[in-house]
């Protein structure tokens, strides 16, 4: 059944509304389409002089009662407290947008000024230089004290990244995304600086190989595959050959391609015969480049990696350490684009620990300025939820420049 125009007075408790010609600043309500929730919202609706508004049919519990052929219902002042309160959410939610935004923005700085730090390391390891070697311990030390304290924006950064500066994201975010688990599982400060270091360098061996055969698109012939597949080793031999590396962090970059099933490379190794730090990182790395690909139509959201390597790709993994990184990531990951029951489209802000499936969600509204978008928290509203998830390639260019959590389009440059 089509959407129609109604009177106010047909409205009862279960119908879906739009409002028309009524700017979101100028009511209380959360959004500018919603199902009436109780007699309290038409009377609001009357007190706001609002006659006529958009009944959509198939979100709505009960129709419109008909058209009565008397007077209007008489208008109902609402109590002064309860319009305050109403307003009173309206900016809270704003607010705490706000502040998302600005720990959002403190957290690319921190992001950008690491890619920086970390080209001019991965340059120094390339060449074989000791000192090199010495910053890169220094330098896991502070990816962990600038993004495991707010895993929520890191992870937004992650998967709202630029395509220029994908070459250097992807081992900081696979660096980040295995220490995140490690500082889940307990592991001591050795094997957290190994892990780091690892993940950090796990691709080092691709360095020689020609970028064209590395930006690829399509299947690759049997000895490109070869080629790549020998990356492995290659790298363990690099960092091997710096005495300043840990032997565990060695190990990760000659195993991260090794799967539990035995159809990894180099060794096909099986089970507990692959370390258990590179069987992390070799999870941090598959979900990055699930997410992160040079092709964005490729690129599945969050929510579609973890699905699809839990349900599909789960014999490749340790179970137990994908279940932990599924946790620390939550079922929709901040960042993930989706789409609620109610059409809305919106953007994961946070994740909510004790109800995966209902986390807080930044909406886009084209009749809302991006910096008063409304977060709406899932568990707090029981008629909404996470209908699917959406690839960022399948995007409208406007609503994804709307919802994206980054600030600027240029970087941040540290004061000389």
């Amino acid at each position: 059944m089509p959407e129609y125009r109604i009177s106010v007075d047909q409205l009862r408790p279960g119908v879906f509304i739009r409002l028309e010609k009524t700017s979101w600043f100028d009511h209380p309500f959360l959004y500018n389409s919603f199902k009436i929730k109780d007699a309290e919202q038409i009377a609001l609706l009357r007190s706001l002089g609002i006659r006529e508004i958009i009944c959509i049919p198939e979100r709505s519990d009960v129709l419109p009662a008909r058209k009565s052929a008397g007077a209007p219902a008489p208008e109902s002042a609402l109590p002064q407290e309860t319009l305050d309160r109403l307003w009173q959410v309206k900016r809270d939610r704003t607010r705490r947008l706000k502040e998302k935004k600005q720990r959002i923005a403190v957290c690319e700085e921190r992001f950008t000024l690491c890619i920086r730090t970390f080209d001019a390391i991965l340059r120094g390891i390339s060449a074989g230089s000791q000192e090199a070697g010495q910053e890169a311990m220094e330098f896991v030390d502070r990816l962990s004290l600038f993004f495991l304290d707010d895993v929520e924006s890191t992870l937004h950064l992650m998967n709202v990244v630029d395509q220029g500066e994908s070459a250097y994201s992807h081992p900081m975010n696979v660096a980040v995304l295995s220490l995140m688990v490690g500082k889940e599982a307990g592991l001591a400060k050795d094997d957290m600086t190994a892990l780091g270091l690892g993940a950090l360098f796990h691709d080092i061996g691709k360095i020689g190989l020609p970028k064209k055969l590395l930006k690829k698109r399509g299947d690759l012939t049997r000895p490109e595959q070869e080629l790549i597949a020998r990356h492995s080793e290659t790298g363990a031999g690099m960092l091997a050959a710096l005495p300043v590396f840990p032997a565990a962090a060695v190990l990760i970059v000659a195993q991260h391609h090794e799967r539990m099933d035995g159809s990894g490379t180099p060794g096909h190794l099986k089970g507990d015969g692959i370390d258990r730090l590179a069987r992390i990182v070799a999870i941090a790395d598959a979900y990055d480049n699930h997410c992160n690909t040079s092709d964005p139509n490729q690129a599945l959201t969050p929510y579609l990696a973890l699905s699809y390597m839990f349900g599909q790709q789960k014999v490749l993994f340790d179970v137990e350490l994908l279940a932990l990184f599924i946790r620390c990531l939550g079922v929709y990951p901040p960042g993930t684009v989706v789409e609620l029951t109610n059409g809305a489209v919106g953007m994961v802000m946070s994740v909510n620990p004790r109800n995966q499936l209902n986390p807080s969600v930044v909406l886009y509204d084209a009749d809302v300025p991006k910096k008063e978008a409304l977060i709406v928290d899932l568990a707090d509203e029981a008629d909404l939820r996470v209908e699917k998830s959406i690839r960022l390639g399948h995007l409208p260019a406007e609503i994804l420049e709307y919802l994206s959590p980054r600030t600027r389009i240029t970087y941040f440059v540290e004061p000389r």
